[in-house]
């Protein structure tokens, strides 16, 4: 597959973008996408198609935790894709770590 410059210059932008967007999710799942507590999910490497329809769920109730459903009703829906690239562009949990 090819990939334009433009194209690969906006994905590049939306990881960076969501980074910093990603300041309140550190705390349940670390900085790096890897959660520090087995209650909470590794976000790190998860499809950001997976990881889009997960916050739009919690954000439209149809998806509900009492953590997760007030912050995802918070974010805008270009928050929500920036979010999924940057947590899909990182490095997946693996026992090698």
């Amino acid at each position: 597959m090819v990939v334009s410059a433009g194209a690969a210059a906006e994905a590049t932008d939306r990881v960076h973008e969501g980074q910093e967007k990603a300041t309140q999710c550190v705390a349940c799942h670390g900085p790096d996408g890897l959660a520090p507590n087995p209650m909470f999910p590794h976000l790190a490497g998860q499809n950001a198609a997976y990881l889009e329809i997960q916050l739009k769920q919690f954000k439209t109730g149809e998806r509900y935790h009492p953590l997760m459903t007030p912050v995802a009703q918070a974010l805008s829906d270009q928050d929500i894709d920036d979010l999924a690239a940057y947590y899909s562009a990182l490095q997946p949990w693996s026992d090698a770590r």
